[in-house]
């Protein structure tokens, strides 16, 4: 065992170094816990089962060893406990089997199949052992050994059979310890390590990149950390990233599973060969990923939010992409504009700072620039809020809102540049700094604490990734804020909305940064509003597939992901459907049509609803 380990670490030890400090007081809650396994809950009953079925008996042995004794009635209630455990224990090792056997396709490897077999002996002859004992000793019943009193009335009072099953028994346990790291079960390890080294930081922050020295992105393994790496080796190939990726459910060729198996697949490979990162001969991520996989993924992070170890395939395709864009200036062709138009004119849409308050003329939004401006916050309005149309309509409905409200605030105007979120999540990181830099600096300049804004990309970038860059500011979204003001009193919704309205969550609002409730304390503020969640909601809400650089790309393979968000936002039979984010609103608009329904739902931002019932 201890070979086989000191093989497997030096298997992800080869990845990059990476600052992590470990966590054992969350490792312990969460394995006592279990509260991410059991998402999922039969096997997650199952998991919790088998674990206990592990830790129980082995603490008991450990103080065996120290002639631990205890009194006659509590050894009477660990008996009774053990054979509860025993047969509890067996029944969820026979349930993880039966699906391990039943599980189809490259993505279910049966790796499984052999410790959960050898963890059934294990059980079946330790009962067996106890059955025959009893069988020898006595032949009434054993209340302190229910299980292996039902065993005995079928087994032969032989102290030679019960002297075999307890040799069967330990040297199966025996064997699974010697074969825990080159089965399935060194998960065991590598599993509680990566949960021990998970991510404590901001969930929606992405590693930065060192531009003057690289790499550059992921070309093999090599350019991947140990923790990336550490990853690849405690997936347990559950296949909940698959069950709740919106790219693998539409169709497309993308599988977070399958990303992380080719890494680990790489990972072994080299180590086999003797191959050390840097060494040339290392293969190429992309031999076993392929483009049309990485740029399926919208970083909607429902992999990250489901994986019940923790595990990130996203940042793995953010560094593969990081590669394409930095070193091969690889883009998809139609993400090709957008990226011009950063470059050039510091918006998506291309449009230039001259138009970049074109949306308030004749509102009497104050600049924060202005002379004696004494502004409580500043209001990022974004590129969407900024020029599309459509979101035009929201960025003019909140500055009634702050207005009516009282509210202290200012705008950049023609001096605020994208965030840079689209680029960053194409892989265009230089692109990013340079705007990163650009906007931080005229937000020190004006003096700047605090920031609401209307788009959770734009609230995640500000929030989560300038602070590493030198800005940190306070950032609220424009839910967040206006929730807040409800319930301060400082408006009141008044005009009632009798309508039903579902609730699209926002990835970048939602799993990336959990916020959930202020978009229903809103709703909830709203006369006559009822609220009819979609099927998948919150955390298990699903993507409208304008993440990650999409809203700039075609769907060309498997079906629109926005159209199965419309499908399921038109099941509710609501007459809104809510959301707080440009790219959903989009989105869902577009999905809708696409339905042909007599009367589809309409779609508005929550800011807009919050306006209306104002007056």
């Amino acid at each position: 065992m201890v070979v086989g380990l000191e093989r497997r670490w030096t298997t992800w030890r080869m990845g990059l170094d990476e600052a992590r400090s470990g966590d054992w007081p969350g490792l312990v809650v969460y394995l006592l816990g279990h509260k991410q396994i059991l998402k999922n809950p039969y096997p997650g009953i199952a998991h919790l089962i088998l674990f206990f079925g592990f830790v129980v008996p082995l603490l008991v042995v450990i103080l065996a060893q120290f002639a631990f004794a205890i009194p006659l009635v509590p050894s009477w209630l660990l008996s009774l406990l053990l054979n509860i455990l025993g047969i509890v224990m067996l029944i969820g090792t026979l349930f993880l089997l039966g699906r391990r056997i039943r599980s189809r396709g490259p993505g279910a490897p049966k790796r499984a199949i052999l410790p959960l077999v050898i963890i059934a002996i294990i059980i079946v002859t330790g009962f067996l052992a106890e059955g025959t004992r009893l069988s020898i000793v006595q032949s009434k019943f054993s209340w302190t050994s229910p299980v292996g009193w039902l065993f005995s009335s079928g087994l032969p009072g032989s102290p030679r059979f019960m002297q075999l099953m307890i040799r069967v028994h330990f040297f199966a346990v025996l064997f699974f310890i010697a074969s825990l790291p080159f089965t399935f079960m060194r998960h065991l390890a590598s599993a509680s390590l990566n949960v021990y080294y998970r991510k404590k930081g901001p969930r929606g922050e992405l590693r930065p990149v060192c531009l003057e020295e690289g790499p550059l992105g992921a070309r093999s393994i090599g350019d991947l950390s140990w923790k990336q790496l550490l990853d690849g080796e405690a997936c347990v190939s559950c296949g909940r990233c698959e069950e709740n990726c919106p790219a693998f459910i539409s169709g497309k060729p993308l599988s977070p599973q399958k990303v992380i198996r080719d890494i680990l697949e790489q990972m072994e490979e080299a180590n086999r060969n003797g191959i050390m990162p840097g060494n040339p001969s290392l293969p190429l991520l992309e031999d076993a990923i392929t483009g049309d996989e990485i740029w399926s993924c919208t970083t909607c992070m429902a992999c990250v939010e489901h994986c019940p170890v923790y595990i990130e395939p996203m940042d793995k395709i953010i560094e593969m992409r990081r590669y394409q864009a930095l070193s091969r200036g690889s883009f998809p062709a139609e993400a090709r504009p957008m990226i011009r138009n950063l470059e050039i004119y510091g918006d998506v849409n291309g449009k230039g700072i001259a138009h970049r308050t074109d949306w308030a003329l004749n509102r009497d939004v104050p600049l924060i620039s202005s002379e004696g401006l004494d502004a409580e916050i500043l209001l990022w309005v974004g590129c969407s809020g900024a020029f599309h149309p459509r979101y035009q309509e929201v960025s003019r409905s909140l500055v009634e809102i702050l207005k009516r409200a009282g509210v202290r605030f200012g705008i950049l105007g023609k001096g605020e540049l994208c965030c840079g979120d689209p680029a960053r999540r194409l892989g265009e990181e230089a692109l990013f700094l340079d705007l990163v830099r650009k906007n931080i600096n005229r937000l020190t300049h004006y003096h700047v604490k605090k920031i609401v804004t209307l788009c959770p990309h734009c609230f995640n970038t500000l929030k989560n990734e300038y602070p590493r860059l030198g800005g940190d500011f306070e950032v609220i979204h424009a839910t967040q804020f206006v929730a807040g003001l409800i319930k301060e009193e400082r408006i009141t919704p008044k005009y009632p909305l009798t309508q039903k309205v579902t609730i699209q969550d926002p990835c970048y609002l939602g799993r990336v940064n959990q916020i959930y409730e202020p978009l229903r304390e809103i709703c909830r503020a709203v006369p006559g509003l009822e609220l009819k969640e979609m099927k998948r909601n919150r955390e298990n809400s699903f993507c409208c597939g304008g993440g990650g650089g999409r809203m700039w790309m075609h769907e060309s393979l498997g079906r629109h992901i926005n159209q199965i968000r419309a499908e399921e936002a038109s099941e509710t039979g609501a007459d809104l459907v809510g959301t707080a984010c440009p790219y959903c609103l989009t989105m869902l608009e577009d999905g809708l049509k696409f339905l042909e329904m007599e009367r589809p739902p309409r779609v508005l931002d929550l800011i807009d609803i919050v306006a209306s019932s104002l007056g």
